[in-house]
């Protein structure tokens, strides 16, 4: 279920993702441009942090960076995630270090927020309606926003034109779009959205064929899919995605698998 945020927060946060399942299961994250703050209103959740052994277990508020690859998250019983999904620029606006500092990056919201976030992790959880857990969330945001910096003009009009062509625009072009060089849009891409210009542009391509493989018919074939994605052939969109997500065309579209775009439900 995705709800749009109050117009107070709207340049920052897309949407907000309610995500429940009363199935115990491991869940995969990968990629899809935006970052994240997650609110956690149920079981404990654990992942792999690539420096420690076993599992670690997340905090209530938690906030995941640009990813470059899949990361695992498992639920110690039911979900119930409010996951207030950032522009990829919204990281920037919100936290007080460069984006590329929170790349490939899952931390407690306690070491990038100015407050102790633990307060409105449990004001969530004790509310009972859905819209009322996200005008919390939303106060949250809000606090952090005050005297955050706002959103750099180049990168939005730099966002909006890969988008505009589903990620199909060569870095040169997007500069000349932008009016700026190669190396600078490069730099502000680092800065504010965490990786390049090319690799975001790869990312959303990636969804756009995701999404018409998540709506296809009988009459679309994956083969006309990654044509229309600009992917030399269905073997190569098949690499790529293997090399985003890990997981197959046939997996990622498995019973019950996809919770949100970048969320699936794996496999026992």
């Amino acid at each position: 279920m995705q709800i749009k945020p109050t117009p107070l927060l709207s340049d920052v946060v897309r949407h907000f993702l309610i995500i429940e399942s009363d199935t115990q299961s491991a869940m995969r994250i990968f990629s899809d441009g935006n970052t994240g703050v997650v609110f956690n209103y149920g079981n404990a959740l654990f992942y792999q942090h690539e420096m420690y052994p076993g599992l670690t277990c997340l905090p209530g508020c938690f906030l995941y960076g640009q990813l470059d690859t899949y990361r695992n998250v498992w639920a110690q019983g039911n979900v119930r995630l409010l996951i207030a999904v950032l522009y990829p620029f919204g990281a920037a606006a919100l936290f007080k270090m460069p984006a590329s500092e929170l790349r490939n990056q899952i931390v407690g919201c306690e070491e990038c927020f100015k407050t102790d976030p633990a307060w409105v992790s449990d004001e969530i959880a004790s509310l009972p309606a859905i819209h009322d857990k996200i005008r919390a969330a939303e106060r949250f945001l809000l606090s952090q926003l005050k005297e955050s910096g706002s959103c750099d003009a180049l990168i939005t009009h730099a966002v909006q034109a890969i988008h505009s062509e589903n990620g199909l625009v060569p870095v040169t072009r997007l500069a000349a779009l932008t009016g700026t060089t190669e190396r600078q849009l490069q730099r502000k891409f680092e800065e504010r959205i965490g990786i390049s210009p090319k690799r975001y542009a790869g990312v959303v391509r990636m969804q756009y064929a995701l999404r018409m493989l998540r709506r296809k018919n009988g009459d679309l074939s994956l083969a006309a899919i990654a044509c229309e994605a600009g992917f030399f052939d269905q073997a190569h969109l098949i690499r790529e995605m293997k090399n985003l997500s890990g997981l197959t065309p046939g997996q990622y579209l498995g019973p019950q698998n996809v919770l949100a775009a970048n969320l699936v439900r794996l496999a026992h």
